[in-house]
């Protein structure tokens, strides 16, 4: 009687929970689709922690502060030349002071971004590693050291989370006009790089998708290289109808090369676009979408 109730489907060991009472039950995480869900769970956490890691990394001068309080210590040693000893002596306070400033202001800024990265949802801190790297891969950072680049693109990301849409495309835009204005070294784009930094802000945002030209034929607009400049251009044209067209330099052909075929780009000089058609440049109307919208 004993061993007829225990070899009952219940009291079965191993295998898939597919008879008796556990009939139905799934154990999430530890069987077939689950364990690929939760491999992948802890796989994008993982890319998650590593990104805010390597943003916001943990104070990681102890060692030359270490070396830095030895040496005062030394120098402070008896026996040694008396204005060293006197140095080292002075040297010491200011110097344990300096050590826990900086990694006060370091673990400060850290603790405060670990708070509001948490209180992210899964797929926001996804979209946020995206924009981030997006924003580097672009140059908008590019004025600043490059192993500081991840920390001001991620912080700029957390701040900006809160900001109206206006605003933070506001914000965005100003951004670029002034990777821009950095870049110019003659300052010839001073006065039209509001222009260009809101066409580049079109082009990222995906503000000119579906936009037809004037003649009703699907526009597809230039990412990498989105504008042309002086040296691109040769000698200029106007056809019958008012359409103005450009001639592409040697230099301009280098640029746009056969990938640009195509391509709309814009000319920050008349506020218009063109669309790269062998070696010219022919001025294109933007028809039933309307930019903005």
């Amino acid at each position: 009687m004993f061993n007829r109730t225990l070899r009952r489907p219940m009291f079965r060991r191993g295998g898939k929970a597919e008879g008796g009472i556990t009939s139905g039950l799934r154990r999430q995480g530890y069987d077939g689709d689950g364990d690929t869900q939760l491999a992948q769970k802890m796989e994008r956490t993982q890319k998650q922690t590593d990104f805010f890691n390597q943003a916001f990394p943990q104070y990681n001068n102890a060692g030359s502060d270490f070396f830095m309080g030895l040496g005062s210590n030394i120098l402070a040693a008896p026996g040694g030349n008396p204005i060293l000893q006197t140095i080292g002596t002075a040297a010491r306070e200011p110097l344990a002071q300096m050590a826990k400033t900086n990694m006060a202001n370091v673990s400060g800024k850290r603790e405060v971004a670990m708070a509001m990265w948490n209180n992210l949802d899964e797929d926001t801190k996804t979209r946020m590693m995206k924009d981030a790297q997006s924003r580097i891969d672009n140059g908008v950072f590019d004025h600043i050291p490059e192993d500081q680049r991840m920390k001001a693109a991620l912080e700029a990301e957390l701040y900006s989370k809160g900001k109206s849409p206006e605003a933070t495309k506001a914000a965005r835009i100003k951004e670029l006009e002034n990777v821009i204005i950095s870049k110019d070294v003659g300052g010839s784009l001073t006065e039209v790089a509001l222009n260009i930094a809101t066409h580049i802000y079109n082009v990222q945002n995906n503000v000119y998708e579906g936009a037809v030209d004037q003649n009703g034929n699907p526009l597809s607009f230039a990412t990498q290289r989105s504008y042309f400049k002086d040296g691109d251009i040769g000698r200029q044209g106007t056809k019958e109808d008012g359409t103005m067209m450009y001639e592409l330099t040697e230099n301009g052909l280098k640029k746009y090369g056969e990938t640009y075929e195509g391509k709309v780009l814009y000319d920050y000089r008349e506020d218009r676009y063109f669309k790269k058609q062998g070696n010219m440049l022919i001025e294109v109307t933007i028809g039933e979408k309307q930019i903005g919208e």
